[in-house]
């Protein structure tokens, strides 16, 4: 089975929103994300594919859980020259991906590091890019909650959105 490492943004606004977008192929709503670009982080393709499906510019946020409470252990803070630290997605995925007869390809899974996002800038005007998707729009929980996984949104997208709003 061929692998692809992608990233998604779940990105939130201060009004605790989250923005999807209806994904044409796959006929359902979804955050914004794609694969990851050679040379490219995890966290750089979140952050570019959100600004090419969407228009906005977003911050990732990272998970604060693990090896410290709060903010992240920074393991080079003594010696910055040998690296940084990334910021730590709060899941890692493999999906299973059908095959796709008007895209040639083959059934393949994606290796995804989800990530909360949120808007640098509230005002930024959203511009879709309508190859992706065919409507952008921003969701409340309770419009997330009643959404259906059979046909509107896949049940572990909703699930991360619905954790993610707690």
């Amino acid at each position: 089975m061929t692998r692809h490492f992608t990233a998604t943004a779940f990105v939130l606004d201060s009004q605790q929103r989250v923005l999807l977008l209806w994904h044409r192929r796959l006929g359902r709503w979804m955050p914004p994300g794609g694969h990851v670009d050679e040379n490219e982080t995890p966290e750089e393709t979140a952050k570019r594919e959100c600004r090419e499906e969407t228009g906005l510019e977003v911050e990732i946020i990272g998970s604060s859980t693990g090896l410290t409470t709060g903010s992240e252990l920074d393991l080079f803070a003594k010696n910055p020259e040998e690296g940084h630290m990334l910021k730590k997605p709060i899941a890692f995925l493999l999906e299973n991906i059908p095959a796709s007869e008007q895209r040639d390809e083959p059934a393949h899974q994606h290796m995804d590091f989800l990530y909360l996002a949120r808007p640098i800038d509230e005002d930024q005007i959203l511009t879709l890019d309508e190859s992706e998707g065919g409507e952008l729009r921003w969701f409340t929980k309770e419009q997330i909650q009643a959404l259906d996984e059979g046909t509107a949104i896949f049940s572990n997208v909703k699930a991360y959105i619905l954790s993610a709003m707690t």
